[in-house]
Protein backbone atom coordinates (compact mmCIF):
# COMPACT_ATOMS: atom_id res chain seq x y z
CA UNK A 1 0.00 0.00 0.00
CA UNK A 2 2.81 2.49 0.68
CA UNK A 3 4.59 1.90 -1.98
CA UNK A 4 1.99 1.74 -4.80
CA UNK A 5 1.45 5.68 -5.45
CA UNK A 6 6.11 5.53 -6.30
CA UNK A 7 7.82 5.08 -9.53
CA UNK A 8 10.13 2.27 -9.41
CA UNK A 9 13.18 4.89 -8.54
CA UNK A 10 11.29 6.12 -5.68
CA UNK A 11 10.42 2.27 -4.48
CA UNK A 12 14.04 1.50 -4.73
CA UNK A 13 14.83 4.47 -2.28
CA UNK A 14 12.06 3.88 -0.29
CA UNK A 15 13.00 0.23 0.76
CA UNK A 16 17.12 0.08 0.37
CA UNK A 17 19.03 -0.95 3.28
CA UNK A 18 21.67 0.62 4.85
CA UNK A 19 22.59 3.51 4.39
CA UNK A 20 21.65 5.71 1.47
CA UNK A 21 23.53 8.80 -0.28
CA UNK A 22 19.83 10.19 -2.74
CA UNK A 23 20.76 12.22 -5.52
CA UNK A 24 17.04 14.39 -6.21
CA UNK A 25 16.84 16.51 -9.24
CA UNK A 26 14.30 19.03 -9.01
CA UNK A 27 10.85 17.67 -9.17
CA UNK A 28 11.60 14.24 -8.54
CA UNK A 29 9.44 13.72 -5.98
CA UNK A 30 12.09 13.87 -2.46
CA UNK A 31 9.92 14.79 0.13
CA UNK A 32 7.18 11.87 -1.15
CA UNK A 33 10.17 9.40 -0.90
CA UNK A 34 10.99 10.69 2.65
CA UNK A 35 7.50 10.35 3.76
CA UNK A 36 7.22 7.06 2.57
CA UNK A 37 10.72 5.86 3.66
CA UNK A 38 9.49 7.21 7.06
CA UNK A 39 6.07 5.16 7.04
CA UNK A 40 7.80 1.85 5.81
CA UNK A 41 10.54 2.08 8.40
CA UNK A 42 7.69 2.58 11.03
CA UNK A 43 6.03 -0.70 10.20
CA UNK A 44 9.36 -2.63 11.96
CA UNK A 45 9.13 -0.04 14.95
CA UNK A 46 7.38 -1.21 18.02
CA UNK A 47 5.12 1.97 19.01
CA UNK A 48 5.53 1.20 22.64
CA UNK A 49 9.02 1.20 22.76
CA UNK A 50 11.63 3.71 22.51
CA UNK A 51 12.91 3.54 18.95
CA UNK A 52 12.35 6.61 16.88
CA UNK A 53 13.11 7.64 13.54
CA UNK A 54 14.48 11.02 12.71
CA UNK A 55 13.57 13.55 9.61
CA UNK A 56 15.83 16.73 9.59
CA UNK A 57 15.26 19.55 7.63
CA UNK A 58 16.56 22.76 6.66
CA UNK A 59 13.42 24.46 7.93
CA UNK A 60 10.90 24.45 10.43
CA UNK A 61 8.52 24.49 7.28
CA UNK A 62 9.74 21.59 5.92
CA UNK A 63 9.91 20.18 9.19
CA UNK A 64 6.10 21.30 9.31
CA UNK A 65 4.90 19.70 5.94
CA UNK A 66 6.60 16.44 7.16
CA UNK A 67 4.11 15.58 9.83
CA UNK A 68 1.16 17.20 7.71
CA UNK A 69 1.67 14.86 4.56
CA UNK A 70 1.96 11.48 7.21
CA UNK A 71 -0.94 12.05 8.93
CA UNK A 72 -2.82 12.94 5.61
CA UNK A 73 -1.68 9.37 4.69
CA UNK A 74 -3.37 8.41 8.41
CA UNK A 75 0.41 6.82 9.58
CA UNK A 76 0.65 7.11 13.36
CA UNK A 77 3.57 9.59 13.32
CA UNK A 78 4.32 9.11 17.73
CA UNK A 79 7.37 7.12 16.84
CA UNK A 80 8.47 10.13 14.32
CA UNK A 81 10.64 13.29 15.16
CA UNK A 82 10.92 15.81 13.16
CA UNK A 83 12.38 19.23 13.27
CA UNK A 84 15.66 20.86 11.82
CA UNK A 85 19.09 20.16 12.50
CA UNK A 86 19.38 22.48 14.99
CA UNK A 87 16.36 21.79 17.07
CA UNK A 88 17.45 18.44 16.97
CA UNK A 89 20.54 18.99 18.72
CA UNK A 90 18.56 20.86 21.11
CA UNK A 91 16.59 18.40 21.95
CA UNK A 92 18.34 15.63 22.16
CA UNK A 93 21.78 16.09 23.57
CA UNK A 94 21.85 19.81 24.80
CA UNK A 95 18.53 19.56 27.19
CA UNK A 96 19.35 16.36 28.51
CA UNK A 97 23.34 15.44 28.90
CA UNK A 98 24.25 19.83 28.88
CA UNK A 99 25.31 18.75 33.12
CA UNK A 100 28.15 17.12 31.77
CA UNK A 101 29.61 19.81 29.56
CA UNK A 102 31.51 22.53 32.00
CA UNK A 103 30.15 25.68 29.89
CA UNK A 104 26.76 24.62 30.35
CA UNK A 105 26.07 22.84 33.67
CA UNK A 106 24.81 25.79 35.54
CA UNK A 107 22.34 26.82 33.30
CA UNK A 108 22.06 27.94 29.64
CA UNK A 109 19.47 29.81 27.27
CA UNK A 110 19.29 30.19 23.49
CA UNK A 111 20.60 34.11 22.61
CA UNK A 112 17.67 35.94 20.36
CA UNK A 113 18.96 35.83 17.23
CA UNK A 114 18.22 39.76 17.22
CA UNK A 115 19.40 40.17 20.27
CA UNK A 116 22.79 38.46 19.14
CA UNK A 117 23.00 40.73 16.09
CA UNK A 118 22.54 43.90 18.17
CA UNK A 119 25.85 42.39 20.22
CA UNK A 120 27.54 41.77 16.86
CA UNK A 121 26.54 45.07 14.94
CA UNK A 122 27.76 47.01 18.24
CA UNK A 123 31.05 45.04 18.60
CA UNK A 124 31.68 46.11 14.41
CA UNK A 125 31.12 49.45 15.22
CA UNK A 126 34.06 49.56 18.47
CA UNK A 127 36.37 47.42 15.95
CA UNK A 128 35.71 49.89 12.97
CA UNK A 129 34.09 47.34 10.84
CA UNK A 130 31.32 48.23 8.44
CA UNK A 131 28.04 46.90 9.19
CA UNK A 132 28.18 44.81 5.83
CA UNK A 133 31.50 43.41 6.62
CA UNK A 134 31.07 39.59 6.70
CA UNK A 135 31.99 37.62 9.88
CA UNK A 136 32.34 33.82 9.90
CA UNK A 137 30.77 33.00 13.22
CA UNK A 138 31.13 28.92 12.58
CA UNK A 139 33.49 26.68 14.68
CA UNK A 140 36.00 24.51 13.54
CA UNK A 141 35.73 20.63 15.15
CA UNK A 142 38.76 21.42 17.36
CA UNK A 143 36.81 24.37 18.87
CA UNK A 144 38.89 26.95 16.97
CA UNK A 145 37.42 29.55 15.00
CA UNK A 146 37.09 29.17 11.48
CA UNK A 147 37.10 32.85 10.58
CA UNK A 148 40.81 33.42 9.49
CA UNK A 149 40.84 37.33 9.93
CA UNK A 150 42.07 39.41 12.99
CA UNK A 151 39.70 42.09 13.40
CA UNK A 152 36.71 39.57 12.94
CA UNK A 153 38.57 36.95 15.24
CA UNK A 154 38.55 40.13 17.96
CA UNK A 155 34.64 40.51 17.23
CA UNK A 156 33.90 37.04 17.98
CA UNK A 157 36.18 36.52 21.59
CA UNK A 158 34.29 39.29 22.82
CA UNK A 159 31.15 38.91 21.48
CA UNK A 160 31.38 35.09 22.99
CA UNK A 161 32.68 36.44 25.99
CA UNK A 162 29.19 38.46 26.30
CA UNK A 163 27.11 35.10 25.69
CA UNK A 164 29.52 33.10 28.13
CA UNK A 165 28.77 36.26 30.94
CA UNK A 166 25.01 36.26 30.38
CA UNK A 167 24.46 32.46 29.95
CA UNK A 168 23.34 32.73 26.24
CA UNK A 169 24.45 30.35 23.55
CA UNK A 170 23.78 30.63 19.82
CA UNK A 171 23.30 28.07 16.90
CA UNK A 172 27.04 27.76 16.22
CA UNK A 173 27.64 27.28 20.20
CA UNK A 174 24.94 24.69 20.04
CA UNK A 175 26.29 22.48 17.22
CA UNK A 176 30.02 23.00 18.64
CA UNK A 177 28.66 22.14 22.35
CA UNK A 178 26.39 19.20 21.11
CA UNK A 179 30.04 18.05 19.15
CA UNK A 180 31.91 18.25 21.57
CA UNK A 181 29.67 16.07 24.21
CA UNK A 182 29.59 13.38 21.83
CA UNK A 183 33.37 13.19 21.86
CA UNK A 184 34.02 13.58 25.58
CA UNK A 185 31.21 11.35 26.79
CA UNK A 186 30.83 8.17 23.50
CA UNK A 187 28.12 6.40 25.87
CA UNK A 188 25.99 9.85 24.59
CA UNK A 189 26.61 8.59 20.97
CA UNK A 190 25.85 4.79 22.08
CA UNK A 191 22.08 5.65 23.50
CA UNK A 192 21.30 7.57 20.44
CA UNK A 193 21.97 5.48 17.88
CA UNK A 194 19.92 2.45 20.26
CA UNK A 195 16.67 5.21 20.11
CA UNK A 196 17.10 5.69 15.92
CA UNK A 197 17.08 3.40 13.77
CA UNK A 198 16.59 5.82 10.88
CA UNK A 199 18.11 9.21 10.53
CA UNK A 200 16.62 10.77 7.14
CA UNK A 201 18.57 14.16 6.29
CA UNK A 202 16.89 16.08 3.89
CA UNK A 203 19.06 19.12 1.93
CA UNK A 204 21.78 17.85 2.64
CA UNK A 205 23.79 19.70 0.69
CA UNK A 206 22.72 22.44 3.25
CA UNK A 207 24.72 21.32 5.84
CA UNK A 208 27.02 22.59 8.17
CA UNK A 209 30.13 20.53 8.76
CA UNK A 210 29.75 19.98 12.33
CA UNK A 211 26.47 18.34 11.89
CA UNK A 212 28.24 16.02 9.06
CA UNK A 213 30.32 15.22 11.81
CA UNK A 214 27.66 14.78 14.93
CA UNK A 215 25.23 12.68 12.51
CA UNK A 216 27.80 10.26 11.65
CA UNK A 217 29.14 9.81 14.45
CA UNK A 218 25.52 8.69 15.45
CA UNK A 219 25.24 6.49 13.02
CA UNK A 220 29.04 5.15 13.14
CA UNK A 221 28.54 4.09 16.73
CA UNK A 222 25.98 1.91 16.26
CA UNK A 223 27.59 -0.24 13.79
CA UNK A 224 24.87 -0.65 11.54
CA UNK A 225 21.79 -0.45 14.07
CA UNK A 226 21.24 3.60 12.65
CA UNK A 227 20.97 4.17 8.89
CA UNK A 228 21.61 7.04 7.14
CA UNK A 229 19.36 8.22 4.44
CA UNK A 230 20.83 12.03 2.92
CA UNK A 231 18.51 13.09 0.50
CA UNK A 232 19.32 16.48 -1.64
CA UNK A 233 20.77 17.85 -4.73
CA UNK A 234 24.85 19.24 -5.22
CA UNK A 235 23.03 22.14 -7.51
CA UNK A 236 21.25 23.56 -5.18
CA UNK A 237 23.91 24.18 -2.55
CA UNK A 238 23.14 27.65 -2.44
CA UNK A 239 23.86 28.25 1.72
CA UNK A 240 27.61 28.17 1.14
CA UNK A 241 27.80 31.38 2.49
CA UNK A 242 26.39 29.69 5.68
CA UNK A 243 28.66 27.13 5.73
CA UNK A 244 26.62 24.62 3.87
CA UNK A 245 28.84 21.44 2.19
CA UNK A 246 27.66 19.72 -0.59
CA UNK A 247 29.93 16.63 0.43
CA UNK A 248 31.22 14.24 -1.99
CA UNK A 249 30.10 9.97 -1.95
CA UNK A 250 34.12 9.57 -1.45
CA UNK A 251 33.74 12.49 1.68
CA UNK A 252 30.44 11.44 3.33
CA UNK A 253 31.66 7.97 3.11
CA UNK A 254 35.06 8.97 4.81
CA UNK A 255 32.87 9.82 7.71
CA UNK A 256 30.92 6.79 8.24
CA UNK A 257 34.30 4.85 8.48
CA UNK A 258 33.84 1.40 7.76
CA UNK A 259 29.72 1.38 7.72
CA UNK A 260 29.45 1.21 3.24
CA UNK A 261 26.88 3.83 1.92
CA UNK A 262 24.71 2.91 -1.70
CA UNK A 263 24.51 6.41 -3.75
CA UNK A 264 20.45 6.65 -5.83
CA UNK A 265 19.55 8.79 -8.03
CA UNK A 266 15.80 10.12 -8.69
CA UNK A 267 15.78 11.49 -12.50
CA UNK A 268 12.44 11.91 -13.22
CA UNK A 269 10.87 15.39 -12.83
CA UNK A 270 6.94 15.35 -12.16
CA UNK A 271 7.25 19.31 -12.55
CA UNK A 272 8.75 20.91 -15.18
CA UNK A 273 8.17 20.59 -19.40
CA UNK A 274 11.26 19.13 -20.65
CA UNK A 275 12.23 22.92 -22.74
CA UNK A 276 12.03 24.18 -18.73
CA UNK A 277 14.35 21.23 -18.26
CA UNK A 278 16.55 21.11 -21.15
CA UNK A 279 17.06 25.08 -20.00
CA UNK A 280 18.04 25.01 -16.48
CA UNK A 281 20.35 22.08 -17.19
CA UNK A 282 22.71 24.41 -18.96
CA UNK A 283 23.61 25.52 -15.15
CA UNK A 284 24.54 22.26 -14.03
CA UNK A 285 27.60 21.96 -12.43
CA UNK A 286 27.54 17.97 -11.86
CA UNK A 287 25.85 17.04 -14.72
CA UNK A 288 22.71 14.49 -14.71
CA UNK A 289 19.99 13.90 -17.01
CA UNK A 290 16.77 14.98 -15.99
CA UNK A 291 13.76 13.69 -18.14
CA UNK A 292 10.50 15.31 -18.09
CA UNK A 293 7.97 12.36 -16.42
CA UNK A 294 4.88 14.38 -15.47
CA UNK A 295 1.74 15.17 -17.31
CA UNK A 296 2.95 18.14 -18.55
CA UNK A 297 6.08 17.10 -20.07
CA UNK A 298 5.52 18.30 -23.82
CA UNK A 299 2.95 21.11 -22.90
CA UNK A 300 4.62 24.38 -25.01
CA UNK A 301 6.43 26.21 -22.39
CA UNK A 302 7.42 30.25 -23.21
CA UNK A 303 11.01 31.19 -21.83
CA UNK A 304 11.83 34.94 -22.21
CA UNK A 305 14.67 37.55 -21.13
CA UNK A 306 14.52 40.62 -21.24
CA UNK A 307 18.31 42.74 -20.30
CA UNK A 308 17.21 46.10 -22.11
CA UNK A 309 13.95 47.14 -19.62
CA UNK A 310 14.87 50.26 -17.63
CA UNK A 311 14.25 49.59 -13.61
CA UNK A 312 11.66 52.72 -14.29
CA UNK A 313 9.70 50.63 -15.85
CA UNK A 314 10.65 46.91 -14.60
CA UNK A 315 6.85 46.96 -12.43
CA UNK A 316 5.03 48.09 -16.39
CA UNK A 317 6.86 45.32 -16.99
CA UNK A 318 5.76 42.56 -13.83
CA UNK A 319 2.53 43.34 -13.98
CA UNK A 320 2.06 42.67 -18.17
CA UNK A 321 3.47 39.16 -17.48
CA UNK A 322 1.27 38.59 -14.93
CA UNK A 323 -1.76 39.77 -16.79
CA UNK A 324 -1.02 37.35 -19.66
CA UNK A 325 -0.60 34.54 -17.19
CA UNK A 326 -3.73 35.36 -15.80
CA UNK A 327 -5.79 35.60 -18.80
CA UNK A 328 -4.28 32.22 -19.84
CA UNK A 329 -6.02 30.85 -17.02
CA UNK A 330 -3.18 30.38 -14.49
CA UNK A 331 -4.22 30.73 -10.93
CA UNK A 332 -2.74 33.61 -9.23
CA UNK A 333 -1.18 31.22 -6.52
CA UNK A 334 0.68 29.68 -9.33
CA UNK A 335 2.16 32.62 -10.20
CA UNK A 336 5.90 33.57 -8.40
CA UNK A 337 7.97 36.95 -8.61
CA UNK A 338 11.43 36.20 -7.36
CA UNK A 339 14.11 38.69 -6.23
CA UNK A 340 17.65 37.78 -5.65
CA UNK A 341 17.54 39.85 -1.88
CA UNK A 342 14.77 40.48 0.43
CA UNK A 343 15.35 44.31 0.85
CA UNK A 344 13.54 44.21 -2.96
CA UNK A 345 10.55 42.78 -1.94
CA UNK A 346 9.03 45.56 -0.01
CA UNK A 347 8.88 48.44 -3.17
CA UNK A 348 8.37 46.14 -5.37
CA UNK A 349 5.02 44.32 -4.21
CA UNK A 350 3.98 47.94 -3.24
CA UNK A 351 3.91 49.00 -6.75
CA UNK A 352 2.14 45.81 -7.95
CA UNK A 353 -0.47 46.33 -5.39
CA UNK A 354 -1.17 49.79 -6.45
CA UNK A 355 -0.40 48.79 -10.35
CA UNK A 356 -2.75 45.55 -10.22
CA UNK A 357 -5.47 46.41 -7.37
CA UNK A 358 -7.86 43.44 -8.16
CA UNK A 359 -4.70 40.83 -7.67
CA UNK A 360 -3.79 39.01 -4.79
CA UNK A 361 -0.11 39.35 -3.55
CA UNK A 362 1.28 37.00 -0.95
CA UNK A 363 4.40 38.61 0.44
CA UNK A 364 4.23 36.82 4.38
CA UNK A 365 8.21 37.10 4.36
CA UNK A 366 7.76 41.04 5.37
CA UNK A 367 5.33 39.74 8.52
CA UNK A 368 6.95 42.32 11.05
CA UNK A 369 7.84 39.16 13.63
CA UNK A 370 9.51 37.18 11.38
CA UNK A 371 13.06 38.02 12.67
CA UNK A 372 11.94 36.53 15.79
CA UNK A 373 11.01 33.04 14.91
CA UNK A 374 13.54 31.31 18.04
CA UNK A 375 12.50 33.82 20.49
CA UNK A 376 9.92 32.47 22.66
CA UNK A 377 7.63 35.20 23.01
CA UNK A 378 7.38 34.56 18.99
CA UNK A 379 6.14 31.21 19.67
CA UNK A 380 3.58 32.09 21.75
CA UNK A 381 2.07 35.04 19.48
CA UNK A 382 1.78 31.97 16.69
CA UNK A 383 -0.66 30.81 19.10
CA UNK A 384 -2.32 34.43 19.67
CA UNK A 385 -2.55 35.26 16.13
CA UNK A 386 -4.05 31.83 14.64
CA UNK A 387 -7.54 30.57 14.64
CA UNK A 388 -8.36 27.11 16.01
CA UNK A 389 -8.93 24.80 13.03
CA UNK A 390 -9.20 21.12 12.40
CA UNK A 391 -6.79 21.41 9.84
CA UNK A 392 -4.05 23.01 12.06
CA UNK A 393 -4.55 21.37 15.58
CA UNK A 394 -1.30 19.21 15.37
CA UNK A 395 0.98 22.25 14.10
CA UNK A 396 -1.02 24.16 17.39
CA UNK A 397 -0.73 21.35 19.69
CA UNK A 398 3.47 21.36 18.61
CA UNK A 399 3.90 25.17 19.34
CA UNK A 400 2.15 24.89 22.54
CA UNK A 401 4.34 21.80 23.75
CA UNK A 402 7.47 24.13 22.57
CA UNK A 403 6.04 26.88 24.43
CA UNK A 404 5.40 24.83 27.62
CA UNK A 405 9.02 23.41 27.32
CA UNK A 406 10.65 26.94 27.10
CA UNK A 407 8.88 28.61 29.52
CA UNK A 408 10.16 25.98 31.81
CA UNK A 409 13.36 26.51 30.43
CA UNK A 410 13.78 30.44 31.03
CA UNK A 411 12.12 30.39 34.36
CA UNK A 412 13.19 26.16 35.78
CA UNK A 413 9.68 26.15 36.91
CA UNK A 414 6.56 24.73 35.98
CA UNK A 415 3.25 26.58 34.73
CA UNK A 416 0.54 26.18 37.49
CA UNK A 417 -1.45 22.73 38.22
CA UNK A 418 -4.29 23.10 35.63
CA UNK A 419 -1.78 24.28 32.58
CA UNK A 420 0.71 21.51 32.94
CA UNK A 421 -0.43 19.44 29.78
CA UNK A 422 -0.47 20.73 25.89
CA UNK A 423 -4.67 20.33 26.11
CA UNK A 424 -5.28 22.76 29.08
CA UNK A 425 -2.84 25.52 27.35
CA UNK A 426 -4.66 25.10 24.20
CA UNK A 427 -7.74 25.59 25.99
CA UNK A 428 -6.67 28.59 27.79
CA UNK A 429 -5.31 30.70 25.26
CA UNK A 430 -8.12 30.04 22.86
CA UNK A 431 -10.66 31.39 25.83
CA UNK A 432 -8.11 34.39 25.89
CA UNK A 433 -9.76 37.89 24.59
CA UNK A 434 -8.45 41.16 23.75
CA UNK A 435 -10.50 44.23 22.54
CA UNK A 436 -6.98 46.02 21.56
CA UNK A 437 -7.28 46.45 17.86
CA UNK A 438 -3.30 47.74 17.26
CA UNK A 439 -1.26 44.36 16.70
CA UNK A 440 1.27 45.46 19.55
CA UNK A 441 -1.18 46.36 22.26
CA UNK A 442 -3.01 43.40 21.52
CA UNK A 443 0.08 40.95 21.95
CA UNK A 444 1.00 42.60 25.13
CA UNK A 445 -2.40 42.46 26.78
CA UNK A 446 -2.97 38.44 25.73
CA UNK A 447 0.64 37.37 26.44
CA UNK A 448 0.12 39.66 29.85
CA UNK A 449 -3.37 37.79 30.71
CA UNK A 450 -1.20 34.24 29.73
CA UNK A 451 1.28 34.37 32.39
CA UNK A 452 -1.10 35.48 34.85
CA UNK A 453 -3.31 32.48 34.58
CA UNK A 454 -0.36 29.62 34.28
CA UNK A 455 1.63 31.71 37.56
CA UNK A 456 4.63 33.28 35.52
CA UNK A 457 5.97 36.18 37.51
CA UNK A 458 8.37 37.80 34.57
CA UNK A 459 9.47 40.47 36.68
CA UNK A 460 11.82 37.56 38.62
CA UNK A 461 13.28 36.49 35.11
CA UNK A 462 15.52 38.77 33.80
CA UNK A 463 16.14 36.89 29.88
CA UNK A 464 12.08 36.82 29.67
CA UNK A 465 12.20 40.48 29.99
CA UNK A 466 15.22 41.02 27.86
CA UNK A 467 13.36 38.55 25.32
CA UNK A 468 9.85 40.27 25.33
CA UNK A 469 11.75 43.60 24.85
CA UNK A 470 13.88 42.26 21.64
CA UNK A 471 10.56 40.93 20.29
CA UNK A 472 8.51 44.12 20.19
CA UNK A 473 11.23 46.03 19.55
CA UNK A 474 12.24 44.23 16.06
CA UNK A 475 8.04 44.65 15.54
CA UNK A 476 8.44 48.08 16.28
CA UNK A 477 11.25 48.81 13.98
CA UNK A 478 9.66 47.29 11.52
CA UNK A 479 6.49 49.20 11.50
CA UNK A 480 8.50 52.62 11.52
CA UNK A 481 10.53 51.55 9.07
CA UNK A 482 9.22 53.35 5.65
CA UNK A 483 10.43 50.62 3.03
CA UNK A 484 8.02 48.54 4.80
CA UNK A 485 5.09 49.58 5.03
CA UNK A 486 3.77 46.35 7.17
CA UNK A 487 0.28 47.80 8.50
CA UNK A 488 -0.04 47.51 12.25
CA UNK A 489 -3.72 46.35 13.42
CA UNK A 490 -4.52 43.04 14.73
CA UNK A 491 -6.52 41.80 11.77
CA UNK A 492 -3.10 42.33 9.68
CA UNK A 493 -1.01 41.05 12.00
CA UNK A 494 -2.90 38.06 11.91
CA UNK A 495 -3.38 37.67 8.38
CA UNK A 496 0.12 36.77 8.32
CA UNK A 497 -0.28 33.44 9.92
CA UNK A 498 -3.31 32.94 7.31
CA UNK A 499 -2.59 30.43 4.76
CA UNK A 500 -1.43 33.15 2.60
CA UNK A 501 -3.31 32.75 -1.22
CA UNK A 502 -2.23 35.23 -4.35
CA UNK A 503 0.60 36.35 -6.62
CA UNK A 504 3.77 35.34 -4.21
CA UNK A 505 6.58 37.47 -3.76
CA UNK A 506 9.74 35.73 -2.28
CA UNK A 507 13.62 35.43 -2.93
CA UNK A 508 14.92 32.67 -4.60
CA UNK A 509 16.46 31.32 -1.62
CA UNK A 510 12.38 31.57 0.14
CA UNK A 511 11.16 29.44 -2.30
CA UNK A 512 13.78 26.73 -2.55
CA UNK A 513 11.60 23.35 -2.75
CA UNK A 514 8.19 25.10 -4.12
CA UNK A 515 7.01 25.54 -7.62
CA UNK A 516 4.44 27.26 -9.92
CA UNK A 517 3.19 27.20 -13.36
CA UNK A 518 5.24 31.11 -13.82
CA UNK A 519 7.96 32.41 -12.16
CA UNK A 520 9.30 35.88 -13.28
CA UNK A 521 12.88 36.41 -11.81
CA UNK A 522 14.47 40.23 -12.36
CA UNK A 523 17.53 41.69 -10.59
CA UNK A 524 19.59 39.04 -12.49
CA UNK A 525 22.73 41.63 -11.98
CA UNK A 526 26.39 41.07 -11.34
CA UNK A 527 26.22 41.95 -7.54
CA UNK A 528 22.95 40.17 -6.96
CA UNK A 529 23.53 36.90 -8.73
CA UNK A 530 26.69 36.08 -8.15
CA UNK A 531 26.31 38.35 -4.55
CA UNK A 532 29.41 40.28 -4.38
CA UNK A 533 31.04 38.08 -1.76
CA UNK A 534 30.96 35.56 -4.04
CA UNK A 535 32.65 37.54 -6.49
CA UNK A 536 35.26 38.73 -4.09
CA UNK A 537 35.75 35.90 -1.82
CA UNK A 538 33.89 32.45 -2.77
CA UNK A 539 33.33 30.71 -6.48
CA UNK A 540 31.31 33.33 -8.15
CA UNK A 541 30.67 30.76 -11.21
CA UNK A 542 29.80 27.88 -9.15
CA UNK A 543 27.31 30.33 -7.19
CA UNK A 544 26.18 31.87 -10.03
CA UNK A 545 25.08 28.64 -11.61
CA UNK A 546 23.53 27.44 -8.62
CA UNK A 547 21.26 30.12 -7.68
CA UNK A 548 20.06 30.32 -11.59
CA UNK A 549 19.58 26.35 -11.54
CA UNK A 550 17.50 27.11 -8.59
CA UNK A 551 15.25 30.02 -10.22
CA UNK A 552 14.73 27.96 -13.23
CA UNK A 553 13.64 24.96 -11.94
CA UNK A 554 10.75 26.44 -9.73
CA UNK A 555 8.63 26.64 -13.41
CA UNK A 556 6.28 24.52 -14.62
CA UNK A 557 5.56 25.70 -17.89
CA UNK A 558 6.74 29.42 -18.51
CA UNK A 559 10.00 31.09 -16.95
CA UNK A 560 10.99 35.24 -17.30
CA UNK A 561 13.83 35.88 -17.02
CA UNK A 562 15.03 40.30 -16.39
CA UNK A 563 18.27 41.87 -16.28
CA UNK A 564 17.16 45.66 -15.99
CA UNK A 565 19.35 48.19 -16.36
CA UNK A 566 19.58 51.49 -14.59
CA UNK A 567 20.58 50.12 -11.41
CA UNK A 568 24.48 51.00 -9.61
CA UNK A 569 26.58 50.06 -7.35
CA UNK A 570 27.38 52.68 -4.21
CA UNK A 571 30.07 54.44 -6.08
CA UNK A 572 27.68 55.10 -9.11
CA UNK A 573 29.09 52.00 -11.14
CA UNK A 574 26.30 50.45 -13.20
CA UNK A 575 25.47 46.55 -12.16
CA UNK A 576 26.30 44.34 -15.16
CA UNK A 577 24.19 41.24 -16.54
CA UNK A 578 24.91 38.05 -14.78
CA UNK A 579 27.99 36.70 -16.49
CA UNK A 580 26.42 32.94 -16.86
CA UNK A 581 23.74 35.38 -18.63
CA UNK A 582 25.26 37.50 -20.76
CA UNK A 583 27.30 34.68 -22.52
CA UNK A 584 24.43 32.47 -22.87
CA UNK A 585 23.55 31.29 -26.36
CA UNK A 586 19.80 30.54 -26.39
CA UNK A 587 16.75 30.97 -28.32
CA UNK A 588 14.50 33.21 -26.44
CA UNK A 589 10.73 33.32 -27.23
CA UNK A 590 8.63 36.94 -27.87
CA UNK A 591 6.06 37.75 -25.39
Amino acid sequence: MILDTLSDQQKDAVVKNGNVLLTACPGSGKTRVIIHKLAYALKNIDLDSKQRIVALTFTVRASEEIYRRLNAMGINSKRVWSGTLHSFCLEWIIKPYSCYLPELENGYLIADETYASDIISELKEKHKLKPIDPINFRFNRDGTFAEPKTIQKRVLKEYHARLQAEKLIDFELLLYYSYKLLTKHPKIKKTLSNIFSLICVDEYQDTQDLLYAIISSIVTTGEGSSNLFLVGDTDQAIYASLGGIAKSLEEIQEELKTLPIEQLTLSGNYRSTQRIIDFYSIFQTNPIKIEAIGTNKDVDSIITYNNTIDKGYLVDEIARLIEHSLENGIPEDEICVLVPQWWLITTITKQLRAKLPDVNFDASGLAPMSKNRNNIWYKLSRLFLTQPQPKIYSLRYKWCSEVIENFKEHTNTEFSEQYQTERNVLKLINSLTSNETEGIDYLNDCFDQFLDAVGIDQTIYAQLLINRKTFFDVIKSRLEDPTFQVPSDIASFMSFYREMSGVVINTCVGVKGEEFETVIAYGLLNGYIPHWNDIFTGDPVAASKKLLYVICSRAKTNLHLISETGRQTKKGNPLEITPELQNLNFEFDEL
